[in-house]
């Protein structure tokens, strides 16, 4: 599930972390912002009933922090550098929303993103809470 954000712009703040850096953790406030892995691997960790499961990689042309913009709620997982280093691309909520309202395509491939991505959660979460002896009936 990637999105070529340089489809749509030519030059972006860049965030470089190394192997253990916190992007940002569960419940924090946004930061507003919105990544995209240049290069690099990074883990997505949820926190379920004190236990924390990751429930996702990811690498080289996928993003995350979308919901930040979108919803303005607090960080829904824990994002960490697993690679040795990682080096991201980012916009804020103003960048986010030039390129939407300029660019129709922009929000139609989010849009079909992150519906994949809530299936690809689900199918996670339904497997811990199997793992965990919870399964939905």
């Amino acid at each position: 599930m990637s999105l070529n954000i340089f489809e749509y712009v030519n030059n972006l703040a860049v965030d470089l972390r190394k192997q253990g850096d916190v992007v940002f953790r569960q419940g924090e406030a946004s930061d507003g912002k919105m990544y995209f892995v240049a290069d690099g691997e990074l883990s997505v960790e949820r926190t379920i009933d004190g236990e924390t499961h990751e429930i996702s990689r990811l690498r080289e042309g996928d993003f995350f922090g979308e919901m930040a913009i979108l919803n303005k709620q607090p960080r829904t997982a824990t994002i960490t550098v697993v690679s040795k280093q990682a080096k991201m691309g980012y916009v804020d909520e103003g960048l986010f929303l030039r390129i939407a309202r300029s660019n129709p395509v922009f929000n139609y491939s989010l849009l079909k993103l992150v519906i994949q991505r809530i299936g690809t959660v689900e199918d996670a979460i339904e497997l811990t809470l199997a793992e965990l002896g919870q399964g939905s009936d």
